[in-house]
């Protein structure tokens, strides 16, 4: 037998569930007495179980010092892991209570503002059509918070873009469509009386931006940079969508949003696309899901519609 197969060999006949709590609890605390406690164990008892688990995997787990307990890099592993597989017990237990009340299952699913807006509602909406005893919980926000939620296990499934990076490590992709931004402002805005509209034209405008790490601001300002003489300076950051719609409505500000939200916003007049060029500033959106893990029913079935609505669903920049 090898190493590694003497190690998953006694990991799994030896791996205790007090074991992964106190491996959670410890990277919360990083003291030992205070983790023991929470778990409601003895500090001798909570040490021998560490002390197992550290020789199961031949490797320590944490540096003790006076100060507390730090985990060494393999410690950072195992705490992932073990936080991860509480996640899936809980999600085992809650799709088990599911299940006996006659429902499919529950469906833990994470978006972004332009899927939110017209993609994963039409998904939802066909899923509990058909399984109306579903129960979904929608998590909306930037992408390295859903990221890391799909990683613990938090979330089933995430509907947004791809960016790339280490962000991108230990996860399955199913491409569904482009990401495209349109350049938008408020509907009694000036530059809509103007025919033609260039780059150029809009650098002196005051802007609302994303912050100057997102990946769509990089991208503006490159785009800017190469074909407006210089990128914009007069801009507020907002990530509120909420926020942003309303500074539109109050002021002469432009902003840029995905299409998919140009189209629903300028249906109901909160906003008006300006037909301004952005060669290059799309992203892909797929469905991302953690590599060499089961859909549970419930996934599948929302997948199934996923792939559905994805497929009829209008592309392009015109709204």
């Amino acid at each position: 037998m090898t190493k590694i197969a003497h190690t998953s060999w006694l990991l799994r006949s030896r791996l205790k569930i007090r074991q992964l709590l106190l491996l959670s609890s410890l990277g919360e605390t990083g003291n030992l007495r205070r983790a023991a406690a929470e778990l409601g164990m003895t500090q001798p008892a909570a040490t021998k179980l560490l002390h197992e688990l550290e020789a199961a995997l031949n490797v320590e787990l944490f540096e003790r010092s006076r100060r507390g307990m730090k985990p060494t890099v393999f410690g950072e592993a195992m705490i992932r892991r073990a936080r991860a597989l509480l996640t899936d017990l809980d999600g085992a237990r809650d799709e088990i209570a599911a299940l006996s009340e006659g429902s499919l299952g529950t469906l833990a699913l994470g978006t972004n503002s332009s899927t939110a807006s017209e993609l994963v509602p039409r998904a939802v909406a066909a899923l509990l059509e058909r399984h109306p005893n579903v129960r979904v919980s929608l998590v909306e926000g930037v992408n390295d918070m859903m990221m890391s939620m799909l990683r613990r296990g938090e979330l089933d499934m995430v509907v947004g873009r791809v960016l790339g990076g280490a962000a991108m490590d230990e996860v399955d992709l199913r491409m569904l469509h482009e990401d495209e931004f349109v350049i938008v402002c408020g509907p009694r805005h000036p530059l809509l009386n103007m025919k033609r509209i260039e780059l150029s034209d809009l650098v002196r405008q005051r802007w609302i931006l994303p912050n100057s790490t997102a990946p769509v601001r990089q991208r503006l300002d490159i785009l800017f940079t190469e074909h407006g003489g210089g990128r914009p300076r007069n801009a507020i950051e907002s990530a509120s969508l909420l926020t942003n719609l309303a500074m539109l409505q109050e002021s002469n500000m432009v902003t840029v949003m995905p299409a998919d939200l140009v189209r629903q916003f300028s249906r109901s007049g909160l906003v008006k696309p300006l037909p301004v060029s952005l060669p290059g500033l799309f992203f892909p959106v797929a469905l991302i899901t953690r590599i060499n893990r089961a859909n549970t029913p419930v996934a599948e079935a929302f997948i199934e519609e996923l792939l559905r609505v994805s497929a009829t669903a209008p592309t392009g920049r015109n709204p």
